[in-house]
C-alpha cells in the first residue's frame, strides 16, 4: 500500500522523500522514479512539510515515531504527520500529544480498498483529526484516493477503520463457515454461489472471497490472516472500551487466531476456505 501511495504522489508532481521499512526493492523503485531517500525517520521529518506513515499497525507506528532517530526527533512547527496504518483506537491521542509539544500536527487517516485500487489511486481515506489540518493536505490525499471522509476528532479515523474491518472480516469468516457447511451437505457450490449473488448473501466481501473458492484466485482480498487477527483484536478492544456488545466480534477474532495458530497466518483471507477444510475434514474448494 505504501509503495502505491508513494508512486501516485510522485506521479502527481509532489516532491517526495522516502524511508524504507522492510522492502528494499520497493524503495529502489521509488528512487528510480525520482524520490529522494532519507537516512532516518528524524531526517525525513526534519526536511518535510508532511510525513505519511504506512506500516502494519500500532507497534510499528510507535517505533517510527518514538525511537531515538524517529519522527519525533525531527518534528518541527508546521509539520503534519499522517498515519495511514490500521492502528489501535487510543494511539491517536498519544501521537497527537507528543507531536503537539513540537508544534506539529497529527491525522489518523487509514485507507480502505485493496492494493489494486491503491495502484490506481482509488483508495478511500478515513480521517480523524482537525478539519483545518485536513484541508491543508486534501490535495495530497487526492493523489491516491477517490474519496476522503472526515469521521470526527482525533482517533475517529482509526475507530472507523477498525469497525469497517470488523464488518468485512466477519463477512469473510461467515462465508468460509457457510460454504464449508454447504460442501458437507453435498450442495453444488458454484450453483449455490450463483444463488447467493442474487440475494441478501451477496456483498463486496463475497465478490472478493468466492473467486478463490471457485477458481483458486485469492487476489481479491490481499490481506494476511495474521493482520486480520490483529485488527479483530483491536476491534474487540474498541468495543469493550465503549461498553458495546461484542459477542460476534469475539467469535470472529478467535476464528482468525485459530487460523493463524494452524499456520495460515501469512496467507490471504480468502484462504479461510482451506482452514475450514482442515477443521471439517471435508473438501470445500475444488482442486
Amino acid at each position: 500500500m505504501g509503495h502505491a501511495i508513494a508512486t501516485n504522489i510522485l506521479r502527481h508532481g509532489f516532491p517526495l522523500t522516502v524511508l524504507g521499512h522492510r522492502n528494499r526493492e520497493r524503495l529502489t523503485d521509488l528512487v528510480s522514479r525520482g524520490a529522494a531517500e532519507a537516512t532516518s525517520a528524524a531526517d525525513l521529518a526534519r526536511n518535510a512539510d508532511v510525513v505519511i506513515i504506512c506500516v502494519t499497525g500500532t507497534p510499528q507506528v510507535r517505533d517510527v515515531l518514538f525511537r531515538d532517530d524517529g519522527l519525533l526527533a525531527g518534528a518541527h512547527t508546521g509539520l503534519i504527520v499522517i498515519d495511514s496504518s490500521t492502528s489501535d483506537h487510543d494511539f491517536a491521542l498519544e501521537a497527537t500529544t507528543a507531536l503537539a509539544d513540537k508544534g506539529a500536527k497529527f491525522l489518523d487517516a487509514p485507507v480502505n480498498r485493496t492494493p489494486k485500487e491503491a495502484a490506481e489511486g482509488q483508495l478511500n481515506v478515513l480521517v480523524g483529526g482537525d478539519a483545518e489540518v485536513l484541508n491543508i493536505v486534501r490535495p495530497l490525499f487526492a493523489t491516491y484516493s477517490e474519496s476522503v471522509h472526515h469521521l470526527g476528532a482525533s482517533g475517529s479515523g482509526y475507530r472507523a477503520k477498525l469497525i469497517h474491518n470488523f464488518i468485512s472480516q466477519a463477512n469473510a469468516a461467515v462465508l468460509a463457515e457457510a460454504f464449508g457447511t454447504a460442501a458437507a451437505a453435498g450442495l453444488d457450490l458454484p450453483e449455490f454461489a450463483s444463488v447467493c449473488r442474487l440475494s441478501g448473501a451477496h456483498s463486496k466481501s463475497f465478490d472478493r472471497m468466492i473467486p478463490f473458492l471457485l477458481a483458486g484466485d485469492d487476489s481479491g482480498q490481499q490481506f494476511a490472516i495474521r493482520n486480520a487477527a490483529k485488527d479483530m483484536r483491536s476491534y474487540a478492544q474498541l468495543a469493550a472500551a465503549q461498553s458495546s456488545v461484542a459477542v460476534v466480534a469475539e467469535a470472529v477474532h478467535q476464528i482468525y487466531v485459530l487460523a493463524n495458530n494452524l499456520g495460515h497466518g501469512e496467507k490471504y483471507v480468502p484462504r479461510l476456505f482451506e482452514v475450514v477444510e482442515e477443521l471439517n475434514g471435508a473438501k470445500v474448494r475444488p482442486r
